[in-house]
């Protein structure tokens, strides 16, 4: 006899009692906000505790919340074009072109390959072989890794799905530390944060490091100043290269792995080595197409072609592996993870960018405009930094909280007095590390909170901690060198 399928039911209560409180509020809503702003925000914000109380998966929970939108007339299914004034509304269909999201996926299923061909193994047996006397050696090796990768691959999400998601995998089996088991605190929860947080400090680094920092880079053109390349990795630099030394260490202080030291790791890296025996054609295939991306990845930093385009050379690679057997079609099917960040990240990205459509977020850069008047430049900057990193917790898309904030909130710290160069440029670090907030902060946090290793809970409050730690490192340590380097 078939049952039905268990549902947990009560986990709907906090977010529909939020949801129903806040747009029953709608008739008394800010000045400024239209109805349909302020209960495209009731929406969110009840999507958003959905996705914490888990009354479903987070994909079941975020088609809801959209589900709902087209139920109050919030959004159409398909885009709609008004025939006066040829104005398009966005229909929720068109949520799902993400390409962020797309490359994700796509990444998960090339790191599928990685861990089916064994290679990710044979790599992850020679990075324990070098680094894995000790856990904390594990996680500085990542760190470094990612550092590297962020000079060449221009994607943040690439770097993290397509490259340093898969050996971490590895690695975390190769200690036999599972996700969705109590063996995941072995190793494997500990540095799947450690990667997340390389992959932050990485993009922070370096101008090219994330499609958001050359939005900022554009927009604080328009005030006037203009970041180089180089000017941005020397402000970062001293910032950067302290937290890439405390992040992984206090990480290992707070959320310490099982496993610390493994004195015997060399040799037992080696044994598995030899019995692997050579590397297979499968796997030489794989080496092959993942290499061939990382170059891809790389040229699109440099040349601007479709062909280059970072989530076209992960269907690229896909394609590859299907075409020559590494893959088969159904193994792309059974990929649970990947087409379950797709549904959930396209659908909060499509709601996010509803509330700057619907003018939610420009009569909440104009609120703090108007509150902040009057006041000093340096508190100023400090609240707006503040406010700039804890509203990304109302963002799932670095590049849109860039796109709605940065030049609204660069304005208002200028006319109050602060240096033009202090204020880009922190306000600019301050959209990266504020990707230590949730779990579908930025695709790489999709990627990495959704693997198995860490609880949303658990995601939830050591980012918050590691947050604190980089406000003060950035926010502080950071406005003093950019003193001693003269910028302002």
């Amino acid at each position: 006899m078939k049952t039905l399928e268990k549902v947990h039911y009560q986990g709907f209560v906090w977010p529909l009692i939020i949801g129903i409180i806040l747009w029953c509020i709608t008739p008394w809503r800010p000045t400024g906000l239209t109805p349909q702003a302020w209960e495209m925000f009731a929406i969110f914000v009840a999507t958003i505790v959905g996705c914490i109380t888990k009354p479903l998966p987070i994909g079941g929970t975020t088609l809801t919340g959209l589900v709902v939108m087209v139920l109050v007339g919030l959004a159409p299914i398909n885009n709609v074009v008004n025939p006066k004034t040829g104005v398009v509304t966005t229909g929720i269909l068109s949520a799902f072109s993400n390409s962020a999201a797309w490359l994700i996926a796509m990444a998960f299923i090339m790191a599928y390959g990685i861990t089916k061909t064994g290679l990710g193994n044979r790599i992850a047996y020679w990075m324990i072989e070098r680094f894995g006397k000790k856990s904390l050696g594990i996680g500085y090796a990542i760190t470094g890794l990612e550092l590297i990768l962020g000079a060449l691959i221009p994607s943040n999400s690439a770097r993290t799905g397509g490259v340093v998601w898969p050996l971490t995998e590895s690695i975390s089996a190769s200690y036999d530390s599972k996700p969705n088991d109590p063996s995941r605190k072995k190793i494997g929860s500990y540095i799947d944060l450690v990667a997340f947080h390389a992959n932050i400090l990485s993009t922070a680094l370096f101008l090219t490091g994330a499609a958001a920092n050359v939005v900022a880079q554009q927009m604080a053109a328009q005030k006037g100043y203009q970041m180089t390349w180089a000017s941005w990795f020397i402000a970062a630099i001293v910032p950067v290269a302290i937290s890439a030394i405390i992040v992984p260490w206090l990480l290992y202080k707070i959320y310490p792995p099982e496993i610390k030291e493994t004195p015997n790791a060399k040799q037992w890296a080696k044994n598995n080595l030899a019995k692997m025996g050579k590397v297979t054609v499968p796997e030489k295939i794989m080496a092959a197409v993942f290499t061939l991306a990382i170059l891809l990845w790389i040229l699109s930093g440099i040349i601007k072609a479709p062909q280059l385009d970072a989530t076209f050379v992960a269907f690229l690679a896909v394609t590859l592996l299907l075409l020559t057997g590494v893959l088969t079609a159904q193994d792309i099917f059974n990929q649970a993870g990947a087409w379950n960040i797709l549904v959930w990240l396209s659908i909060l990205v499509f709601m996010a960018g509803k509330l700057i459509s619907f003018g939610f977020i420009a009569w909440f850069s104009n609120a703090i405009q108007t509150s902040l008047h009057g006041i000093s430049w340096g508190v100023v900057l400090v609240i707006l930094v503040l406010v700039m990193f804890y509203t990304h917790y109302f963002f799932a898309s670095g590049t849109a909280h860039v796109t709605a904030l940065y030049l609204p909130f660069l304005s208002v710290a200028v006319a109050t007095g602060a240096p033009l160069p202090l204020a880009a440029m922190l306000l600019a670090f301050t959209t990266i590390i504020n990707n230590s907030s949730t779990h579908y902060a930025n695709p790489s946090a999709s990627i990495l909170a959704t693997t198995g290793y860490v609880t949303q809970a658990e995601w939830w409050k050591n980012n918050f901690i590691i947050g604190l730690v980089y406000l003060v490192i950035f926010g502080v340590i950071g406005t003093l060198w950019m003193k001693v380097l003269g910028m302002w």
